[in-house]
């Protein structure tokens, strides 16, 4: 004899005869296995109610994906924390690991980036990020285009004093 897959359960303690709504559908055909089998279970339990079972969600999370995260963005957000030098030390010797190791690199570097920066697996925010590196980036112009501090007038005149005249006859 064959076996079949059981497609109604019955729960003798909750009184219930209980099916996915697709095998209650095929059921109510009116002939066939799936029918015989439910017919089969109503005739022994006639006061059992008919339950259709609710279908598992699955709950996969969205693939987090990082638009825009390259090496170069690395890099540049790396540039921006407080220990910048040890972090972009640490970068460089995985991606030499990886290159070494003859592995992709950019996955082992992400994979690294990420821990890095994201240790709580909250997900790491892309466009907070690109805010930091722009508000370095501004910060680093603003400092780089602001003036050497005045020099006194008293400074300027040693200075200009130390400037040494060559003789008209040098030039020649």
């Amino acid at each position: 004899m064959k076996k079949h897959a059981v497609r109604f359960t019955v729960d003798f303690i909750n009184q219930k005869i209980i099916g996915t709504k697709a095998s209650f559908d095929k059921a109510s055909k009116g002939s066939g296995p799936i029918y015989e089998e439910l017919a089969e279970k109503v005739a022994k339990h006639p006061d059992f109610a008919l339950i259709v079972k609710e279908q598992k969600k699955h709950t996969t999370k969205a693939k987090k994906t990082y638009n825009g995260m390259d090496f170069d963005f690395m890099e540049a957000y790396i540039s921006t924390r407080k220990n910048a030098k040890q972090l972009m030390e640490e970068y460089e010797a995985v991606k030499k690991k990886a290159e070494d190791s003859k592995i992709s690199v950019y996955p082992l570097t992400k994979k690294w980036f990420l821990g890095e920066f994201d240790p709580d697996k909250q997900g790491f925010d892309m466009e907070k990020a690109k805010k930091e590196i722009n508000d370095y980036l501004i910060a680093e112009a603003v400092i780089s285009a602001t003036p050497a501090p005045a020099v006194d007038d008293e400074d300027q005149s040693n200075e200009q004093s130390k400037v040494v005249d060559m003789p008209a006859a040098a030039n020649q």
